[in-house]
């Protein structure tokens, strides 16, 4: 038996096909995450006990893990991992029959490192028990000759500069580890390993973990029938250098001085998040206590406003301290709660849905709120304004608020759950607001024009003149503009058939008579509609989500931050992770059509979503807490991009556009003249080759070293025969063609490789003609082509 797909924290009854034993499985967790693993239905015989006398004990550069056998087991998983990490590292898994297990892959039993294993027991059903863990220490190896690794870059090092190294002489080898990097005390002591990323990382980016410390790098491996291991000390990282460079807010006019950016010495740092683009990293602060349902945020010069659920309004300032401002939300709970009836109603379900500023002067904003109100007679949703004052540093709230508008009708509280009510705005030019409003679980009333529940509404702030513009919504959770003036709407389907909605005016989105969920009673929708789930003759959603996710919340990703999210809508969910939520949903989109979704895991309830103007995106969250995320420092160092132009580098994908005000919305230097950057002479723009072959080519080619990946090394590709690589089995199609590589050849293939070579296993990557010929340039004039 073989290597488990998944790594990371243990499983119970998860059933998932096995993958290729790669040396790569440690650090794949999150790709790896994204394959379909369903846990098996709840098991029905009795539990294992875990395995005991678990031992690990290291030969041949192989772990060997032995344990004593468990009367009735149908299989065991092994899981190993390195234990002297600066960070635990994911767990490796594996399957097997009886012990001992041997493993081979060729990160395992590393020259002196240590090693911690574990076992579990499966039963017929899957369920598993896990043992507590066992540690061995690989022997060491014998070393290797001298000047084995090759240091690429020269000291002194500082922070935001690159280490590179490669192994010089010790080609071919029949068998080699990872790159394994290591900080050590300043005199050699203490030394702790980094974590890996790949299987072959030549490359370190010096990040403040580093600052003052000496970097020392391993690698391991076998030629002519002996192990060996090489390790070089690179040199010491000053203690001095500058940390990596964080571009400044955009502010709004007035907001300049008033609140300075600050340490996070309210914030607790979460993990961090690893995206398919974006490293993020995560800080909270806990903003109420006892809650279930968060309220809604709105940035405030460069605070935070949040108005809880009930209608407490406080900032959070950059560093995460709270501030409690007086100036409640009038939503006469307390008339509700004291109502003779109060018993048969749903306070808790009463709530602020909505909060919008818009600046008047650079002092005084106004801010608007949907929310409930009890009129002592019944429940109307309204939308309410007072103003916010800015004095120096300090904000106040005024105690006079308005109303500006009541939806129609109001609701009988005994028959308001408070559940369904939307809610969430946009301004609309300076004088009106935009307002998607729920149904309030009253499907009846979407349909009558004398009622505003379950429509798209707008209204003058001035007057609260209310115009209907579409309708058919029944839970809309969030609301969002991009750049182009298109209107996205988020909405709870019934049960399954969460939509993403591009609103245009006029326009029915179908509920009740239509979705692509079905009632709670598991019966379809169709009302007069003979074409079951097909939303045929109303407006359809962009995308559906089924079964839900409890979408709730939507912005459109501000560019200038996270450039590789250039125009991405960003959506939220609340329901558990079974169904695919407790997640940010990354959208990307071409215009108005949806790409694909990247699922981020969080594993909480996202309420609200925001994006603060010094770049950080604000999750509100169910239970209270405000989690910030911000792009990873590593990688981002303005010294990382000049040293990787300087030696005619991609820069991996993960670290563009991690530079300050020099580079453009994509990350590009402005200096260079990289698609949509400005040229050095006269403007023009003409593709990157190596930008273009870091964001379409690097995660499957090797460039700088005669390894492959998922598709062949390129090394000196060009005259080598299409097809024809030691070690790799390439496509018929591609044999058959029979050429020599040149650039005009490899752009041609580029541009369309099926009509190059038809059944050749790669797919088009959507390149022009021009960007093509740019990669084939690039490629053909590296150094050894």
């Amino acid at each position: 038996m073989g290597k488990r797909e998944g790594l990371g924290a243990p499983r119970r009854a998860i059933r998932c096909p096995a993958l290729p034993r790669i040396a790569a499985a440690i650090v794949a967790a999150a790709t790896i995450s994204a394959l379909a693993c369903q846990p098996d239905p709840t098991p029905t015989s009795i539990p294992l006990a875990s395995p005991s006398g678990v031992t690990a004990s290291a030969a041949d550069r192989n772990l060997i893990v032995s344990w004593s056998p468990v009367a009735g087991a149908a299989s065991y998983i092994v899981a190993a991992r390195f234990a002297n990490g600066i960070k635990p590292l994911p767990w490796s898994e594996y399957d097997a029959d009886a012990s001992p297990y041997v493993i081979t892959d060729s990160w395992a039993a590393m020259s002196g490192l240590e090693y911690e294993v574990r076992v579990s027991s499966v039963n017929a059903d899957g369920r598993s028990e896990w043992s507590s863990a066992a540690t061995t220490t690989a022997p060491e190896l014998a070393p290797a000759p001298a000047g084995a690794i090759g240091v690429a870059t020269d000291g002194p090092y500082e922070v935001g500069d690159w280490m590179e190294v490669n192994l010089v002489s010790q080609r071919p080898f029949t068998r080699r580890s990872p790159f394994v990097w290591s900080l050590c005390d300043a005199d050699g002591t203490r030394c702790e390993l980094l974590p890996i990323f790949k299987p072959a990382t030549y490359s370190y980016f010096i990040s403040e973990s580093a600052r003052g410390k000496l970097a020392r790098v391993q690698v391991d491996y076998d030629k002519d029938e002996a192990s060996y291991t090489a390790t070089a000390t690179l040199g010491v990282v000053s203690a001095d250098a500058p940390g990596p460079a964080i571009a400044r807010p955009t502010l709004p006019p007035g907001c300049e001085e008033a609140a300075p950016p600050s340490m996070p010495e309210g914030l607790t740092r979460d993990a961090d998040l690893p995206t398919h683009l974006h490293l993020l990293e995560s800080w909270s602060v806990q903003l109420e206590e006892g809650v279930f349902r968060a309220g809604a945020a709105e940035p405030l010069c460069n605070n935070l406003l949040t108005a809880t659920s009930r209608g407490e309004i406080a900032l959070i300032d950059p560093g995460g301290r709270i501030e409690r401002l007086d100036g409640n939300v009038p939503m006469n709970l307390d008339g509700l709660l004291s109502h003779p009836d109060s018993a048969t109603f749903y306070p808790e379900k009463l709530r602020v849905a909505d909060v919008l500023l818009m600046q008047r002067t650079e002092a005084v904003w106004e801010l608007f709120v949907t929310h409930h109100y009890f009129t002592g007679e019944c429940v109307l949703f309204r939308l309410s304004a007072t103003t916010v004052v800015r004095d120096g540093a300090s904000f106040s709230v005024s105690p006079l608020w308005r109303t500006i508008f009541d939806a129609a009708p109001c609701l009988p509280p005994a028959d308001h759950s408070g559940d369904q009510g939307g809610g969430k705005m946009l301004p609309d030019g300076p004088d009106h607001l935009l307002i998607v409003i729920g149904d309030h679980a009253k499907e009846q009333f979407v349909e009558d024009p004398d009622s505003h529940l379950g429509k798209l509404v707008r209204v003058a702030t001035e007057t609260g003149e209310a115009e209907i513009l579409a309708l058919g919504f029944r839970n809309p959770q969030g609301f969002a503009r991009d750049a182009d003036g298109n209107l996205w709407q988020t909405e709870h389907g019934p049960k399954g058939g969460d939509e993403l909605n591009l609103l245009e005016s006029g326009a029915n989105y179908g509920y009740p008579s239509v979705s692509y969920g079905v009632s709670y009673q598991g019966t379809v929708i169709t009302g007069d509609n003979e074409s079951i789930g097909s939303h045929e003759g109303y407006a359809k959603p962009r995308f559906a989500w089924t079964p839900a996710i409890g979408v709730s919340a939507i912005i459109v990703n501000d560019p200038r931050w996270f450039p590789l999210w250039k125009d991405d809508l960003l959506v939220a969910s609340l329901t558990g992770s079974g169904s695919g939520g407790l997640a940010l949903f990354r959208v990307r989109r071409d215009g108005t059509d949806v790409k694909y979704v990247e699922r981020i895991e969080v594993n909480y309830r996202i309420r609200d979503l925001t994006q603060m103007p010094d770049g950080r995106i604000v999750l509100l969250a169910d239970g209270g807490r405000v989690h910030f995320l911000s792009r990873s420092l590593t990688g981002c160092d303005a010294r990382a991009d000049e040293l990787a132009r300087r030696r005619g580098e991609p820069r991996l994908i993960y670290y563009a556009g991690c530079g300050a005000y020099a580079n453009d919305a994509f990350g590009r230097p402005a200096s260079r003249g990289g698609a949509g950057a400005p040229g050095p002479n006269d403007g023009a723009t003409t593709p990157d080759g190596a930008e273009l072959y870091a964001a379409n080519c690097a995660s499957c080619h090797n460039l700088s070293v005669e390894e492959h990946g998922v598709g062949p090394h390129l090394v000196r590709l060009i005259g080598r025969q299409a097809g024809e690589v030691s070690g790799y089995n390439a496509s018929h199609a591609l044999r058959k063609f029979g050429g020599v590589w040149t650039p005009e050849s490899l752009a041609e293939f580029l541009a369309d490789p099926q009509a190059f070579a038809p059944g050749a296993a790669m797919s088009s990557q959507g390149l022009s003609e021009e960007e093509a010929q740019a990669i084939a340039d690039y490629v053909a004039g590296l150094p050894g082509e």
